[in-house]
């Protein structure tokens, strides 16, 4: 017989309940490790869902490919939402962005046609972060909170058991410094990122919902950014406290230049369109329209790079027996701005409380973390596919005609900001006549609005009858693809 007391992992995996069915042999080795959940990704959803889940006494284990000094920095906007960060504040604690992980405090998003005069500016209040300080204060915060973060290490494979007849996904295997390390959990988590190393090598029969191993080029954004400070003969920018998304000829919707500000003398600039653009290289179309605002002499560039996210709905489905995805993984990014920060972070903590309900209850089915879904569909879900009826409407209509509708003021400030915030547009008859009498020579206009303002009603309704039984989802599916015209 083993003895237990040489292996604590044994001893902690002996004494849970839902171990209990298990066989403990002398082929488990020391290098394998029992936790209650483990977290593949040190980007912000999976700290956050590490860090709720840990607050609560459960032994939680974080993987990362990583080193440690480099968990948390990532080619992005650096853009996070105010009230996504409120909520996890009241729920997790985290306090707000401040000192060197502060780049500025945002105040409004500008969504600007040709010309960057030619704008409507919204109420978005936020924060303009430094991703890697923050990351790093993410994840000391995580350890604080008891969560081990293992870096540097590659997941290789997944591994399953069976449990009274069901399957379940019960952990992974990586690599680090050359060694293999096994590791068990209750609960695994993809928190990868758009790779989604966890989802994509799911077995068929865990795919259900939607759920897909991989996603489609109509499905992801492709992006070059830069990082500039200015040079110290130049005055301060004249983009404080703003995010501008600009839509031009040069590169149609769904893709835009954007200029974000991280200070009064540095700027998070950058390009990207959907990968079916095919519109050339990016990053010379990048310097093209950068020489309209500042020569390349005129700054320095302090980082660059490139990457993808999804572009497009959640998953109608984030699910399955022993785990979950959350973040990038869970395409959880805004498919007009195409901002996965606030929401990642803020769909973590709902994650990880769901999480909580589940290992009190000793269940890991999918069935006991489907109220994941439904928090999520309620207002993610909703919100995101809103943005894509806008995002639609931004593409089929073109650039002209978009420059009319924002010089028509078609959409006045505060009905741009329910949308873009997941409020509901609700109009009255009148409103809609007078703008239909607005736009009456450009019937392209008024028949993409109509449609338009039809399929943010439908939207709302349709999401209020998301299922709270799983066996129904695909029904669901089908008739919200119907009813809304998507691909899903």
């Amino acid at each position: 017989m083993i003895k237990l007391e040489k292996f604590p992992n044994l001893l902690y995996l002996s004494s849970q309940t839902h171990f209990k069915s298990l066989v403990i042999s002398e082929v488990m080795v020391p290098d394998q490790q029992i936790v209650d959940v483990c977290v593949v990704g040190g980007g912000p959803s999976g700290v956050i869902t590490a860090i709720t889940v840990a607050k609560q006494g459960y032994r939680v284990k974080l993987v990362d490919k990583k080193s440690r000094d480099n968990i948390g920095d990532k080619t992005c906007g650096d853009a996070i939402d105010r009230a996504a960060f409120q909520r996890l504040k009241d729920k997790v604690g985290l306090d707000f962005p401040s000192g060197l992980e502060l780049s500025d405090n945002i105040h409004k998003m500008s969504i600007a046609v040709g010309d960057i005069n030619t704008k409507i500016s919204l109420d978005a209040p936020g924060f303009l972060v430094d991703r890697l300080e923050f990351g790093q204060r993410l994840l000391r915060v995580a350890e604080e909170t008891g969560v081990e973060i293992i870096d540097s290490a590659t997941v290789r494979e997944l591994h399953f058991e069976k449990v009274d007849g069901k399957k379940y996904l019960d952990g992974v295997s990586y690599a680090r410094d050359g060694k293999e390390y096994r590791i068990r959990a209750k609960f695994t988590i993809d928190a990868s990122g758009a790779y989604a190393v966890i989802r994509r090598q799911l077995p068929e029969d865990f795919l259900m919902g939607g759920i897909k191993h991989k996603l489609n080029d109509q499905e992801l954004w492709s992006s070059y950014r830069e990082i500039i400070k200015l040079n110290d003969d130049l005055p301060d920018h004249a983009f404080a406290n703003e995010i501008i998304l600009k839509y031009d000829k040069d590169f149609p919707p769904p893709g835009y230049f954007w200029i974000f500000s991280k200070g009064n003398r540095s700027l998070n600039v950058g390009i990207g369109w959907l990968k079916t653009q095919e519109l050339g290289r990016m990053k010379e179309f990048y310097l093209h329209e950068m020489e309209k605002y500042y020569p390349r002499e005129s700054y320095t560039v302090i980082k660059q790079g490139g990457g993808q996210i999804p572009f497009r709905i959640p998953f109608d489905n984030l699910v399955f027996n022993g785990g979950a995805l959350v973040g990038d993984a869970a395409a959880m990014v805004h498919p007009v701005t195409a901002e996965g920060h606030g929401p990642a972070l803020d769909t973590a903590q709902i994650l990880g409380n769901v999480l909580i309900k589940a290992l009190k209850s000793e269940r890991r089915d999918l069935e006991t973390l489907w109220e994941y879904n439904t928090q999520i569909a309620s207002h993610y879900g909703r919100k995101h596919a809103d943005a894509e009826i806008m995002s639609r409407l931004i593409t089929k209509i073109g650039i002209s005609n978009l420059e009319f509708l924002i010089k028509k003021q078609i959409f006045r400030e505060e009905e741009m900001n329910l949308i873009f915030s997941g409020g509901t547009l609700e109009l009255t008859l009148w409103d809609k006549l007078k703008r239909v009498l607005k736009i009456v020579p450009r019937p392209k206009i008024l028949i993409a609005l109509g449609q338009t303002f039809s399929a943010i009603d439908r939207c709302k309704s349709i999401y209020k009858e998301y299922p709270s039984d799983p066996s129904i989802i695909n029904q669901w599916r089908e008739k919200r693809n119907k009813m809304l015209k998507m691909r899903y």
